[in-house]
């Protein structure tokens, strides 16, 4: 019986049955084993085995596995079995020869050199010495002492071993010494491996020679880093320190981004070489200054990984900005004094000046001056740059240049001296007593001179004051600022009289409503409707104004006569101000505080848009501020343009007796007339009275167009009109009718802001009245309610309106952030004011039909697209002959909306996995317009991926969407108008370097407003690379003014709108202003001539013609999309597309035929009174004879000069005036090549040098029409492209 255990509390009973066992000792279950033997009986319990299928697979699968290895591993000795037969039989076939082993000695200490000479030369070298004396044998050389003149064994080894280069050759393997030596290599190597001794002493003697290595290095890199540290230090005494020793940390950052910038200029292959070691942070604003320790440990951050060669170049590259900025402190503090005299000169205290008075004193002051050391430096007034491009009559006349005109820098710098040999003061004084003479005599300058001399008097004694000027600089002159101070009779300060607080106002007035224009959310085509109204404001103005004059005439009078008696105290008042006792001049401190903070501005003066003091009182830093741009106005010159204008005729490095003769002059010799006073502060008033009334026009359009259409209806303008004076003044609202619609071209029932304001000011001049404006424009905004939520969505509107048009200013001309601030606009105006709809919008321009002609002659291609329909719609053509509406949107003009798409049938569906039954929703398309409301392309909005029961669009949504079309126009017209601008500007930079070899590059800037500040920005677009080529940069980098400090000639050619020249990296630059109608610059071409002055006298007048037609090009452009006709001359100029290729070309095809068509008779005859003239003149003809008589040019009968002369004709100059280049059909085109074989070998420089003008002339017509011929070719190989202009630069998906 078997024990049987007593449970556990709580646990179940079990059952244990045991079976007894079977009787008999021959069967094996009676086999019991003993007790503790730990076997198991048949007897004993065992668990039952359950065959499950996982069991079945699991044996299945190992004993698989385990065949598989055995079958690998069979296969593997095999192998290798058979590879040890195959060593066996090469053994066999090739003996190991046992002189090999003679390498293994016992010598440890050569145990290395041995194992490394058995490893890599003796198997190749004992072969080739082999090969050798078999060679010897057989010649049987071995045998005799003298040499073989036909063998030469160091050759013949020398050719075996480079043929069995055991790199690339494995013959010398089959030699048994050969296989000899592999087997003693190994055993060397053995032998190597197990000497420990030397094992470590080798290690322990690189780790040392490492150690010193580093050591070294590390001793080179401190004294290096030291050397450079000292180096540093000097270079900081270069730059123009502050008076506490310190230098502004902008400059320094500004020195180091123009080294990288210089860097990025370089090939490939050095730039690495270059790069900075730390990147560069922004720009400090902080004003954060630098002591020399500071200067040096900062630079040496930057410059840790230059190499010795890069490091002198980064030195001498401060040094070159710490003159620049030497010199910018210079400038600064003569812009300090012209700002006094432009002060003390604007009698009239409005802050302009007459701008040809002061051309005239310019021309008065060069004519007078007799002396060669003065004159140098000087620029001739009647000439570019001084003068206006457009304003210079005649590019022939050159005396104004220079002699040496080509010399280097460095090469005028030595020859300065001997030309100021006449000056002791400036040459034996050191610097300090210099600059001391300098501030002293710029002191005396300040003091003001109110009694002016006539003009004659002054040229008649020009010359001796130069002379006085450079013998007695350093005496005062006292009696002449005596007498003028003790001629105005000392008056205690008045008030203003009624006139002058009058014009105060107005002035004031002006100011604000540009601010507040400023301010205002306005568009790209505000500005251009302002030009086209400008004439027609001055009329009206006139008209009003002159009912008004008879009665202020009075007012004026009082004005101007209170007006120079202020004058006469504020000059008082800077002569106390600037006049310093004798004794004070030695304290150069209290000097420079002195001239950085003259209080010389009178309180009671105001000035125009644009004038800013600010940058001209900061004498002693560079970094400019931001003054805004000024327009350029042809009759007048604010502050800031008068100094730039002085600074451009000064020249860049002026002397200092020129200045001060010259601000003598200007002060004496300017002069205004009562009549010239009461003409300019009338114009300023009636200036002041449009901008305020034109900014109460645009209030009232913004309230009346509340959701942001552009648009408002003229029927509702004209009943709110009726209701004034409850319909008295209806005859004078249907007079003002009739004259909009007879002066708008393209007038209907919807008006613009523009025709707003001229249908209201149209209605106010019929009504009689003097203060009819006034409360007519009150009336009509009362009239106008709107509610507290309809105010607060439209403002959300406009700001977003705006922002798509800030998107087409600040893109850098790309259009993808105009589609990208689009659907902005729309999802957020869905989102806010739309019920939150879902909603999908696309862009389609409209293009010619080239492909398929008889499906429409246009179609409609998607450019832009959401991101959900980007996939169906990015690169799609829709035709006439397929669904949709578009076509009728086009046709009529105006908005079509299918509330119900589902129940429309003929609606082109572009996803083809939409199912009929998910066509719900509504959708819109608004035709996108131009100024002359021609419609360009559409835009298209549907809520077919919205689900809500309510997806029809309501009115208010509707107007927005116009809003949105009409500031996408403006963003389209405004890049499609700088993209034409670089095209033409890509021809006029491609002939001037074709024409002026000695012109380095040229770069060509955008203007942008900045969005993170009021100042702007300029964007590089196009470059010259080094061997000409013009190249468009894809992605333009933003140049910021603080980050430009020494290229700020770029930013003041902006802020004056004016032609600047400057020095900037050791290169003499030119910045010509390309303007907008405002006269505000929208452009800069930079030209760089390198280490040039001047360029060569043919050069420069080529560059200044270029530039001129260069000008002429963006007037004719600007002018076009204000709402001109287009102006076409040529035949190819039919097409749009390629128009603007040629356009540059065609200005100069014109200028020649004007200039042809000057030639005289005379001129003529003598060009063909040569009997034997020079080549070039009788290749000139030819070429010009081959474009009208190419078969006789080519058969040889011109060739002789008799009867190449009876072609010179006035017929022939008929034939050059009317000559078409592109008129030709195709197969009638010259072919270039022809003509170009005729004055390929004519340099442009040589054909002046004849004196014949009608040659020089013929010469260039010729070029002009090679280039069109070309230009004509390549417009029919391409042709076809987008009705508006190909500006979308293909298809765009914008996700949000």
């Amino acid at each position: 019986m078997a024990d049987v255990h007593p449970a556990k509390p709580g646990s179940p009973t079990k059952r244990v049955t045991v079976s007894a066992p079977r009787s008999g000792s021959g069967s094996r279950g009676s086999q019991r084993s003993a007790p503790g033997s730990g076997k198991r009986t048949p007897t004993d319990y065992s668990r039952p085995i359950v065959r499950s299928a996982v069991r079945r697979w699991k044996r299945m699968h190992e004993q698989n596995m385990m065949e598989k290895l055995v079958g690998m591993r069979n296969e593997k000795k095999l192998m290798v079995k058979a590879s040890k037969d195959d060593a066996k039989k090469v053994a066999r076939k090739i003996p190991i020869e046992v002189l090999a082993k003679d390498w293994l000695n016992e010598n440890e200490a050569t145990l290395e050199v041995r194992a490394y000479l058995v490893d890599k030369v003796l198997p190749t070298l004992i072969l080739g010495v082999e090969k050798l004396l078999t060679e010897a044998d057989k010649l049987g050389l071995t045998e005799e002492n003298e040499a073989d003149a036909n063998f030469n064994p160091i050759n013949y080894l020398a050719q075996y071993l480079m043929r069995n280069n055991p790199r690339y050759s494995n013959f010398s393997e089959a030699s048994p010494y050969v296989r000899g030596l592999r087997e003693v290599s190994e055993e060397l190597k053995r032998q190597l491996f197990n000497i420990e001794d030397n094992r470590l002493a080798r290690i322990k003697a690189e780790a040392k020679r490492r150690r010193e290595e580093r050591e070294r290095q590390e001793q080179m890199r401190l004294e290096e880093r030291n050397r450079r540290e000292e180096a540093f230090g000097k270079q900081f005494e270069e730059w123009h320190v502050q008076p506490d020793g310190r230098v502004e940390l902008s400059l320094v950052q500004n020195a180091l981004r123009s080294f990288a910038e210089i860097a990025e200029s370089l090939p490939e292959g050095l730039k690495p070489g270059y790069k900075l070691s730390k990147p560069l942070e922004a720009t400090d604003e902080s004003g954060r200054s630098l002591t020399s320790k500071e200067f040096a440990k900062y630079l040496t951050v930057f410059t840790d990984d230059f190499s010795r060669e890069v490091h002198e170049q980064f030195m001498l590259h401060l040094s070159t900005c710490a003159e620049a900025h030497r010199a910018a402190s210079s400038r600064e503090q003569r812009r300090i004094l012209l700002t006094n005299l432009f002060i003390s000169c604007d009698h009239s205290g409005i802050g302009l000046l007459d701008r040809h008075r002061i051309l005239s004193l310019f021309e008065n002051f060069w004519d007078s001056l007799k002396e060669d050391t003065v004159k140098v430096t000087l620029r001739n007034p009647r000439k570019w740059p001084v003068a206006e491009i457009d304003e210079v009559l005649d590019f022939s006349d050159d005396e104004d240049f220079p002699q040496g005109e080509e010399k280097k820098p460095a090469e005028q710098k030595e020859e300065k001296p001997k030309q100021t040999t006449e000056e002791p003061a400036v040459q034996k004084q050191e610097e300090p007593s210099q600059q001391t003479e300098d501030k002293k005599e710029e002191k005396e300058e300040e003091k003001p001179v109110t009694e002016s001399k006539p003009d004659t008097e002054e040229t008649q004694q020009v010359s001796e004051q130069t002379q006085e000027a450079k013998t007695d600089e350093k005496e005062p002159e006292q009696t002449q600022e005596e007498s003028t101070d003790q001629k105005p009779e000392e008056k205690p300060t008045e008030a203003p009289s009624g006139g002058e607080q009058e014009s105060k106002e107005e002035a004031t007035v002006e100011q604000k409503s540009n601010e507040e224009e400023k301010e205002a959310p306005t568009g790209t085509e505000e500005k251009v409707e302002e030009q086209q109204e400008k004439k027609e404001e001055e009329k009206e103005q006139a008209a009003e104004g002159g009912d008004k004059e008879e009665s202020k005439k009075e007012e004026g009078e009082k004005e101007e006569k209170k007006e120079g008696d202020d004058t006469v105290q504020v000059q008082k008042e800077k002569s106390v101000v600037i006049d310093v006792p004798e004794k004070e001049e030695k304290d150069e401190g209290s000097k420079d505080e002195e001239v950085k903070s003259p209080r010389t501005e009178p309180a009671s003066v105001t000035f125009a848009e644009g004038t800013d003091f600010s940058r001209e009182k900061t004498a002693l830093t560079t970094q400019s501020r931001g003054s805004g741009q000024s327009a350029f106005d042809e009759m007048s010159l604010n502050v800031s343009q008068f100094v730039q204008l002085t600074e451009t005729f000064l020249g860049n490095e002026p002397f200092k007796a020129a200045f001060n003769l010259l601000t003598k002059f200007i002060r004496d010799g300017y002069e205004e007339t009562e009549e010239e006073k009461m003409e300019r502060l009338m114009k300023a008033r009636k200036e002041a009275l449009s901008h305020q009334r034109k900014h109460m026009l645009d209030s009232l359009f913004e309230k009346w167009d509340n959701d942001g259409s552009g648009y408002v209806d003229m029927d509702d303008v004209e009943a709110q009109m009726q209701k004034y004076k409850e319909g008295q003044e209806n005859e004078a609202i249907q007079k003002g009718k009739l004259k909009l619609k007879k002066h708008s071209k393209y007038a209907d029932n919807r008006l613009s802001k523009r025709e707003f304001r001229q249908f209201v000011q149209f209605v106010i001049d019929e009504i009689p009245g003097a203060d009819t404006f006034e409360y007519f424009v009150e009336f009509l905004v009362n009239g106008v309610e709107r509610s507290y939520a309809e105010r607060i969505r439209g403002e959300a509107r406009k700001k977003w309106l705006q922002q798509v048009v800030t998107a087409a200013e600040t893109g850098g001309a790309s259009m993808e952030p105009v589609y990208k601030a689009v659907f902005q606009a729309l999802y957020k105006d869905a989102e806010a004011h739309g019920g939150a709809k879902r909603i999908s919008a696309n862009i389609s321009m409209l293009e010619r039909n080239t492909m398929y002609p008889d499906r429409g002659s246009v179609c409609l291609r998607y450019v832009a697209a959401t991101m959900e329909d980007a996939d169906y719609l990015l690169g799609k053509i829709l035709y006439k002959d397929m669904k949709g509406i578009s076509f009728a949107a086009v046709d009529s003009g105006k908005p079509i909306h299918v509330p119900r798409v589902a129940n429309h049938g003929n609606i082109q569906f572009w996803n083809p996995y939409r199912l009929p039954e998910d066509r719900e929703g509504s959708c819109i398309v608004v035709p996108l317009k131009d100024r002359r409301k021609r419609v360009f392309g559409l835009l298209g909005i549907d809520t077919m991926n919205d689900r809500h029961t309510k997806q029809i669009f309501i009115t208010h949504e509707i107007q927005f969407f116009q809003g949105v079309a009409k500031s996408f126009s403006i963003s389209y017209h405004h890049i499609d108008m700088r993209k034409k601008l670089l095209r033409i500007t890509e021809s006029a930079v491609s002939w001037i370097h074709r024409r002026s070899p000695h012109v380095h590059d040229i770069v060509t800037y955008m203007v942008e407003p900045d969005q993170g500040s009021k100042d702007y920005i300029l964007r590089k677009m196009l470059f010259t690379d080094e061997k000409g080529n013009v190249q468009n940069l894809i992605n333009p980098p933003r140049l910021e003014r603080k980050d430009n400090l020494f290229r700020d000639y770029l930013f003041k050619c902006v802020d004056n709108s004016e032609t600047v020249s400057a020095d900037a990296y050791g290169e003499r630059h030119l910045a010509f202003p390309l303007r907008d109608d405002d006269g505000r610059a929208m452009a800069v071409v930079d030209i760089s001539i390198g280490e040039l002055k001047n360029l060569p006298e043919h050069e420069n007048r080529e560059v200044q013609r270029m530039l001129k037609l260069l000008n002429q090009a963006h007037k004719e452009i600007t002018r076009e999309f204000s709402g001109e006709d287009k102006q076409t001359v040529l035949e190819a100029e039919k097409d749009d597309d390629g128009r603007m290729d040629i356009m540059f070309d065609r200005l100069m095809l014109m200028e020649l035929r004007e200039n042809v068509a000057k030639i005289d008779a005379k001129s003529f005859a003598e060009l063909r009174s040569y009997n034997d003239p020079p080549k070039i003149i009788q290749q000139i003809v030819k070429a010009v004879c081959a474009i009208f008589n190419l078969e006789e040019v080519e058969s040889g009968d011109l060739d002789d000069w008799t009867n190449l002369r009876s072609c010179l004709t006035q017929d022939l100059l008929q034939k050059i005036t009317e000559y078409d280049p592109t008129a030709a059909s195709d197969h009638a085109l010259i072919p270039p090549e022809k003509l170009e074989k005729h004055i390929k070998d004519v340099p442009h420089g040589e054909v002046g040098k004849f004196g014949s003008i009608p040659a020089q002339n013929m010469y260039n017509w010729v070029f002009v029409c090679i280039s069109l011929i070309e230009h004509t070719i390549k417009m029919r190989e391409n042709t076809g492209g987008n009705i508006a202009a190909s500006t979308q630069g293909g298809e765009t998906s914008v996700s949000t």
